[in-house]
């Protein structure tokens, strides 16, 4: 293989994994989005979101409780971001890898869910891509934590 072809391949590589990085990105907003829409507070735990819900005596929402539900579901992304705000170098670095693992292997305990459950082969075949993709992804984040920390 020629200079040429091999940096043909290796720009391809990269570009496919900067595709692959943005896909994880769009489903894990995709799943986060269908969460918080759907009050699946179940699915929101396993991605590293932390609900506080409230009730009312009844164990119904209120259009009350649900304001303040929102409230609290922005001040719990918020307390995410700002958990990462504090670090810088080495320490943002392994908290934020930390944080991703955590959050893949949500999207991943989500996908597996999807064959028992869906009739639609779109999402059997989004769910594989995930469970794929996001699996490399921890494996290479987890080679990264031993490497450099």
């Amino acid at each position: 293989m020629d200079k040429q072809s091999m940096a043909s391949e290796a720009g391809k590589s990269f570009l496919y994994g900067i595709i692959g990085g943005l896909i994880g990105v769009i489903v894990g907003v995709f799943f986060a989005n269908y969460a918080v829409n759907t009050r699946n507070y179940g699915m929101m735990n396993m991605m590293g979101m932390k609900y506080m819900m409230q009730q009312n005596e009844f164990g119904y929402q209120t259009e009350d409780d649900s304001k303040v539900n929102s409230r609290n579901m922005n001040v719990s992304m918020n307390m995410m971001t700002r958990e990462l705000e504090d670090y810088k170098g080495d320490e943002f670095d392994k908290a934020f890898i930390e944080l991703m693992i955590e959050h893949h292997q949500g999207a991943i305990d989500i996908a597996n869910l999807i064959p028992s459950r869906t009739n639609h082969e779109e999402l059997r075949n989004m769910g594989e891509d995930i469970v794929s993709v996001q699996s490399a992804e921890i494996e290479m984040m987890n080679g990264w934590l031993k490497d450099w920390f």
